[in-house]
């Protein structure tokens, strides 16, 4: 194939490459210098950072490789999809798939079928899995340098450019007419309908509309043209009023139900061919009629006026009043209103006489649209100044799987919703998806076509966005579902880094602020939560785009708003599988288990949100270096996208879970619905989202200080790190997530290098550093990083120690519903019982508060016994083929009595609580593990002395608990 491109090195223009989707930091980092204290504050470096600059950036997948381990068996299987689907044998298969659509819409030869699920001929959201591909394939090759992977991304891009440059040569303005020109309204066309002027029947009583019409198709209830005040009152005609009635011209003051009508002769309106039809109303016999081509079809008494439906305010040709018919999908020509009742002599002169201006009967016109010219704008022929505007505006660099119509019915005025015939469904979403993949194609593989055609879309988006003010867009924004946009900010202000020259970089960076969700965005910067009921990734997505905003222009309220609202999710509304959604949409700030054992909606943590929160969650801490950011990142990964990849093999579809279900006792298949294939296994934006997921873990393994003099060790996977501008080969060895042990070995390079290890929030049991064989004397805070710095050498070693120990983690809605995790796994209980399982522990435990004494290891790795029950990792996700694991996200814990081993008191336990919800020996609890008895008895102490003084225990209980704790010793010893 013809490659209209150069390979480039992916470190371009000074830009810190980052190879994943929305983690793109595109600012030049040249020169700063930053570094992570321990405990994850930003040191005070010698020359300040310039405001939205980041401090730390991310290594390029093909710098970092993983080894053998649960994370590159998930990631195996999806490269495997990506090498052979759709199963074929053909190289070119996939491409041509994800192409199937954008031909089919470029009006370009389409051969072969479409990818399926949500990628389907009609379907709104049709082609944002090509974007999602694109990204596969990047990834795929940045990470393995495979050339199969490259040819099928070349071809699809070479292809994909082929589709823009065709659908700049549609017919965007004008077609032939009856006489001269004409509008084409509806899809495929971008013309959707034309809005005529408020009040324009003002006072009308006698009337004529006449009209040349060519219908595409013929269409139950669509409207040639609808004068109104809405559903109430209002005069329209339709060519078919079903599929075997028609025309229909109606009138009516009070509903559907009260319309006066003229029916006439069926099928009377040809389709394929002009007709010229007109209805008249005359007074003088309270009589409607009803014409096509010149010959009367119906008649019938009339005895409402447009006068009787006051000032009209929704004027339309070829949209009706109503949201469940279908816009006109028809030519329209020599449209004209007349303020009389015209014979039928005249009606029929219309009907085969050419129109032409100068007519005398432009005194008797209300107005006359003969849309000769270009543009949105119909001129009024009849002299009374009463211009129409045609909704459907294009721009060169339009490309899509859908028609461009799909933008204009969402933007101003029509702003439709995601429903009824003409629904719309979210755009710019699948826009933004098209140009991340496209833009991923260019940083991650050097594809410069892929950049041309990209920046040309970007035109189109700024031409689309500008003419619009800020109300205007945020009316948009706010419509559910259709206003979802992605990270369109994102591509946008990536776009204004790379771009060549200032004006085009400030064209980007407008339209990459037009994405601004000010309802949310203000309200997150003011730090009120009210994200109740929202759909979550609506409003996930921007906040990504606002750090790149942010990076543009160093205004601190994009960061703000960014990190507020990740403040909001996280841990507020964030099960323990780091997953956050119930249906796709957000509840009440801290309610975790609502609903879990009822009969209502079960789907939980949609996949895509875990997604979007670790691109946001990521890139917060490129500008904030703050542990607690990689403590979510890893339980996220690790848990719910790790997770969300059925451990079979496939080539035909992803894998991929849409959601996971947190309801006790469920599995990943709901009902009778199998999350790995809802929506088909291809197509659905989960699907899409997963196989960029399982292709990218090595992404945030290690991270850089903006001046390169800190190395980050951010997560424990086995792999190796490449750093060309230190010199550096540095190789992790390490079995986790079965052991908490890991080792870096310096494989190459030497030199001065500061290496902040990450010290995960669970990690309470002793973590330490040793460096080649000598620990190292070092203050690890659980939920920091430890700083190492010195002069390395080639063969150097560092052992990390971070012995696992089970803890549990509360709803924060029910401390006594909780889950079980096992360092960062999160442990789950093999069960198919629709209610909670009741576990209690506090019996067994000993000094170091380990869940272990009551938990018995098995001779499977990572299964253990509890209660009678398997626990099992959560990310292991059905390795049968056939069969759906039953589990228990979450149990329920009961401890009724305060009992210290097998020490009773006879002090009531669960049934005295405090304001936040915790028992006292949870509070005893919560700081171990503890030295030794004292210790141990020095927080009895603290914890009963509370207790009585809030009133919730007597002298009594107090006396009878601290003397049960005493008499432990023995019982608690390790």
């Amino acid at each position: 194939m013809g490659k209209q491109f150069s390979r480039r090195n992916l470190l371009r223009l000074g830009v810190l490459a980052s190879t994943a989707p929305a983690a793109m930091t595109i600012t030049s980092a040249t020169g700063i210098s930053a570094a992570v204290a321990d405990g994850g504050r930003a040191e005070t470096s010698e020359s300040p950072v310039p405001l939205g600059r980041p401090v730390v950036g991310p290594f390029d997948l093909d710098q970092v490789t993983l080894h053998e381990g649960i994370f590159q068996q998930k990631r195996d299987r999806m490269l495997n999809y990506a090498r052979n689907y759709p199963g074929t044998g053909n190289v070119l298969d996939g491409p041509d798939r994800m192409l199937h659509l954008f031909r089919v819409n470029a009006g370009l030869p389409a051969p072969g079928t479409w990818p399926g699920g949500w990628d389907t001929p009609n379907h709104l959201l049709r082609g944002h899995f090509t974007g999602h591909y694109m990204t596969l394939l990047s990834q795929s090759y940045a990470a393995t340098g495979e050339e199969s992977f490259l040819d099928k991304l070349d071809y699809l891009v070479e292809e994909l450019g082929k589709c823009q440059r065709a659908l700049d040569q549609r017919e965007v303005g004008r077609v032939a007419g009856r006489s001269g020109k004409a509008v084409r309204l509806s899809d495929p066309h971008p013309n959707q309908y034309v809005l005529l002027p408020a009040g324009l029947l003002n006072g009308v009583t006698d009337v004529t509309i006449a009209v040349w019409l060519k219908l595409a198709t013929s269409q139950s209830n669509a409207k040639i043209f609808n004068f109104g005040t809405g559903s109430s009152a209002y005069l329209s005609l339709s060519p078919w009023a079903s599929a075997s009635t028609g025309p229909r011209f109606a009138i009516t003051t009070s509903g559907s139900g009260n319309e006066q009508r003229v029916d006439g002769a069926n099928n009377s309106v040809p389709v394929g061919e002009w007709a010229h039809v007109a209805v008249t109303i005359s007074t003088a016999d309270s009589t409607g009629r009803l014409y096509v081509n010149g010959v009367q079809v119906g008649a019938n008494t009339i005895r409402l006026t447009p006068a009787n439906l006051g000032s009209t305010t929704n004027n339309w040709i070829g949209r009706s009043q109503s949201t469940n018919d279908p816009y006109l999908n028809a030519t329209v020509d020599d449209f004209r209103i007349y303020h009389r009742a015209l014979t039928g002599a005249e009606v029929q002169a219309l009907a085969t006489a050419e129109p032409a201006p100068g007519s005398p009967e432009l005194t008797s016109l209300v107005a006359w649209y003969r849309f000769e010219e270009e543009g949105e704008t119909a001129l009024d022929h009849s002299g009374n100044g009463r211009d129409a505007t045609i909704i459907g505006t294009s721009y060169p660099g339009f490309l899509a799987a859908f028609p461009e119509g799909q933008f204009s019915r969402l933007e101003p005025p029509t702003l439709r919703e995601n429903s009824g015939a003409n629904a719309v469904w979210a755009p710019w979403y699948t826009c933004h998806k098209i140009m991340r993949g496209l833009l991923n194609a260019y940083h991650l593989t050097g594809n410069e076509e892929a950049l041309d055609i990209v920046f040309r879309m970007g035109d189109w988006v700024h031409h689309r966005l500008s003419r619009y003010s800020q109300a205007e867009l945020d009316r948009m924004w706010n419509i559910y579902s259709a206003g979802e946009a992605g990270s369109m900010n994102e591509v946008m202000a990536e776009l204004s880094a790379l771009a060549p020259d200032d004006d085009a970089k400030a064209r980007y960076l407008q339209a990459a602020k037009a994405f601004t969700f000010t309802t949310m965005f203000n309200a997150t910067l003011a730090e009120r939560d009210e994200l109740n009921g929202r759909h979550a990734n609506q409003y996930m997505a921007p906040n990504i785009g606002y750090l790149r905003i942010f990076e543009q222009t160093g205004v601190e309220e994009y960061h703000t708003a960014a990190k507020n609202f990740w403040a909001m999710v996280v841990p507020h509304r964030t099960f323990s599988n780091g997953g956050a959604g119930r249906s796709e949409h957000f509840g009440v700030r801290g309610v975790i288990t609502s609903g879990f054992t009822s009969s209502s909606d079960p789907r939980h943590a949609e996949t895509c949100c875990a997604y979007n929160m670790l691109r946001l969650t990521r890139n917060l801490f490129f500008h904030e270096p703050d542990p607690a950011y990689l403590d979510f990142y890893e339980k996220a990964l690790h848990n719910q996208i790790l997770s969300s990849r059925r451990d079979i093999d496939s080539v035909t579809a992803t894998e991929v879970t849409y959601h996971q279900n947190m309801w006790p006792g469920r599995s990943r298949r709901i009902g009778t619905t199998i999350e790995y294939s809802r929506y088909g296994g291809n197509g659905s934006c989960c699907n899409g989202t997963g196989v960029e997921s399982h292709t990218k873990y090595q992404e945030s393994i290690y991270f850089q200080s903006a001046d390169e003099s800190t190395l980050y060790v951010n997560l424990f996977i086995a792999s190796t790190l490449t750093w060309p501008g230190r010199g550096f080969v540095i190789t992790q060895e390490t079995q986790y997530p079965t052991e908490g042990a890991s080792r870096l070995r310096f494989d190459e390079g030497g030199g001065p290098l500061k290496i902040r290890l990450r010290v995960p929030s669970w990690a309470v049991k002793g973590y330490t550093v040793r460096v080649n064989g000598h620990r190292q004397r070092l203050t690890a805070l659980p939920g920091s990083y430890v700083t190492l710095d010195r002069r390395w050498t080639r063969g150097d070693v560092i052992d990390i120690s971070m012995p696992f120990s089970f803890r549990v983690e509360k709803a924060l809605d029910n401390k006594s519903i909780q889950s079980i995790l096992y360092g960062p796994t999160l442990m789950v209980v093999r069960d198919d019982t629709p209610s909670y399982r009741e576990f209690s522990f506090f019996k067994d435990l000993k000094l170091d508060g380990d869940l272990a004494a009551a938990i018995q290891p098995t001779n499977v790795p990572m299964h253990f016994t509890t209660h009678g029950y398997t626990l099992a990792p959560y990310y292991i996700s059905d390795p049968v083929p056939g069969q759906f694991n039953a589990y228990h996200p979450y149990v329920k814990r009961v401890e009724p009595e305060v009992v210290f081993g097998p020490a009773t008191t006879g002090v009531p336990n669960d049934g005295i609580r405090d304001e936040n919800g915790e028992t006292f020996l949870d509070r005893v609890w919560e700081t171990a593990p503890f030295r030794n008895h004292g210790q141990f008895l020095t927080r009895v102490q603290e914890v009963l002395d509370e207790w009585l003084a809030a009133g919730r225990h007597t002298e009594a209980q107090r006396q009878a608990i601290f003397l049960a704790a005493a008499r432990s010793e023995r019982d608690l010893a390790l």
